[in-house]
């Protein structure tokens, strides 16, 4: 079975039961692969056990249980063999050639590409950026009519860059 990026868990989607039929908080689902996907990139640590053990609150509309419990079985698999696959990030042109969507409500876009500009030379040996700046990097939010991009993508983006880094070493 192959391994999931912390990126690939945060973009992790879940089909939902119809009508009054009971699945999984989606609330309480998505806050635990948030916490599986930190695991996984190495910010914080997670037993196995942990995921084997989870139980979420069930409510009509929620998560298919049996889509969920099984992705969850691949992730305690997952960090049991402590497995995390290389990214796609190996230069700054594949980082650039990210294109991350917009939202009403999202980071400030001249601070996202600001830093992405700069991450982009140290992919290319040009800078000296670390994973830990971008574990602790944060950005404004925008509202109202200035569009920003969306926050979830740009964390998953990342989590994808700081594995690269750690990969490298940095």
């Amino acid at each position: 079975m192959p391994s999931l990026s912390p990126a690939e868990v945060r973009r992790a989607a879940f089909p939902r039961k119809r009508g009054s039929a009971k699945g999984y908080d989606p609330a309480q689902v998505d806050a635990f692969l948030l916490k599986i996907a930190d695991a996984l990139a190495g910010r914080t640590r997670m037993d196995p056990e942990v995921v084997r053990r989870v139980v979420f609150h069930e409510m009509p509309g929620g998560y298919d249980q049996r889509t969920v419990d099984d992705f969850l079985t691949r992730m305690e698999w997952q960090l049991r063999a402590g497995s995390v696959p290389p990214t796609a990030l190996r230069t700054g042109a594949d980082l650039l050639a990210v294109k991350l969507p917009r939202s009403s409500n999202g980071y400030d876009p001249r601070e996202v590409d600001a830093f992405l500009a700069r991450a982009a030379l140290s992919l290319d040996g040009q800078g000296r950026m670390t994973s830990s700046e971008v574990r602790h990097t944060r950005f404004s939010t925008t509202s109202g009519l200035r569009r920003g991009y969306q926050t979830r993508a740009v964390d998953a983006l990342l989590d994808e860059l700081e594995q690269e880094f750690r990969s490298r070493g940095r």
